[in-house]
C-alpha cells in the first residue's frame, strides 16, 4: 500500500510535462475514466461528490488519473480534495488516494496536507504554476 507521499511521488512521474500558466486547463474526461469514476464510486472506494477531472494517463505499466472536488477560497488561496487514482500493472484492484490539498494563490504553488496536519509543498512539477493558477481562478479566488 502507498502512502499520500508515495503516491504523490507517481502523480509527479505520470502527470509532469510542460504547460504554461496561459495556457493549461483541465482535459475533458474520457469515457473510460467516467466508468472507472463510477465503479469505484458504486464500490464506496470513492466518496460520492463532483469531481473534476483534472488529467490522466494510460500506459501498459500504470494506468492513472488526478480529481478536484470542493474547492474552497481561503485567506491563503483555494483548498480542495484531490484524489489520484492508481492501478498499476498486472493488479486488479484499484487505488485510491484523497489528500487535502491547497492552491497558494500568491506563490502559485500546490501543497498537500499530511496525517499531521502540516502543509508539505506538493512535489514539483514543470506545469505545478500553470495548475495553481487555474485553481486559483475557481470560484472567484485569484
Amino acid at each position: 500500500m502507498m502512502s499520500a507521499g508515495g503516491a504523490c511521488l507517481v502523480a509527479a512521474a505520470v502527470f509532469g510535462g510542460p504547460a504554461t500558466a496561459d495556457t493549461w486547463q483541465p482535459q475533458m474526461e474520457p469515457p473510460t475514466w467516467v466508468k472507472i469514476r463510477e465503479t469505484l464510486t458504486r464500490s464506496g472506494d470513492l466518496p460520492v461528490r463532483p469531481w473534476l477531472f483534472m488529467e490522466g494517463l494510460h500506459t501498459p505499466a500504470l494506468r492513472a488519473a488526478e480529481y478536484l472536488s470542493d474547492p474552497i477560497r481561503t485567506p491563503a488561496g483555494v483548498e480542495f480534495d484531490g484524489v489520484l487514482l492508481l492501478q498499476k500493472k498486472e493488479a486488479v484492484d484499484w487505488q485510491v488516494r484523497l489528500l487535502r490539498m491547497r492552491a497558494l494563490c500568491n506563490q502559485m504553488r500546490l501543497q498537500r496536507q499530511s496525517a499531521k496536519g502540516e502543509w508539505l509543498d506538493y512535489i514539483g512539477r514543470d506545469d505545478t504554476p500553470a495548475k495553481a493558477k487555474w485553481i486559483c481562478g475557481l470560484g472567484g479566488a485569484g
